[in-house]
């Protein structure tokens, strides 16, 4: 988030606990929408409190590049829903749902991330078992199998051959995926 939130207490008294439920909403809701600029939260109890209950209400506004996201519930008068939570709750879900179809119609699609493509050069190779293991530019040994290998062939591969591959983590620790001999 750009700035710091905001958030305002109407005919209500500040309350530390009420702050941080809605500071751990407002982090909850960066991980809809990556590029939230400000978040204000305006907490009301717009009447006294009567025989019936004391009615709270709640105002959200996220702005985001794009149309802001506007936000309000009410609840109360009541005894079961005299919890001011109750409202924050509602009031951000309904949030995270507006940033979501906000994302998804303003074209962030959730993309898969691949690791990078790292080199090395093949260290050791147990042909018969079909398996080996690639030294890694930066010093590291990671592991792989005949199955890894991909648009080469199993018997051309040597000790000292240049190779591309990806590196990801598995039970027993980094092994290596998508293992490409290189051109040099």
């Amino acid at each position: 988030m750009q700035s710091p939130p905001s958030i305002t207490f109407r005919d209500i008294d500040p309350s530390p606990a009420i702050k941080a439920h809605i500071n751990k909403r407002i982090e909850e809701l960066e991980h809809y929408h990556p590029r939230i600029i400000s978040c204000d939260v305006v907490v009301q109890a717009p009447q006294k409190p009567k025989v019936t209950g004391r009615e709270y209400g709640v105002q959200l506004t996220v702005r985001v590049p794009g149309p802001d996201i506007r936000v309000s519930r009410s609840l109360g008068r009541s005894h079961a829903a005299e919890d001011v939570n109750l409202v924050i709750h509602e009031v951000f879900d309904a949030a995270r749902r507006k940033l979501k179809e906000q994302n998804r119609r303003m074209g962030g699609v959730d993309v898969k991330q691949h690791p990078p493509i790292l080199h090395g050069t093949v260290d050791r190779l147990f042909e018969g078992e079909g398996y080996g293991f690639i030294k890694a530019d930066d010093g590291r040994e990671v592991y792989f199998e005949r199955d890894n290998l991909t648009g080469g062939d199993w018997n051309i591969l040597h000790v000292d051959m240049k190779v591309r591959f990806r590196e990801e983590m598995g039970e027993k620790g980094a092994y290596a995926t998508n293992v490409t001999i290189r051109e040099t």
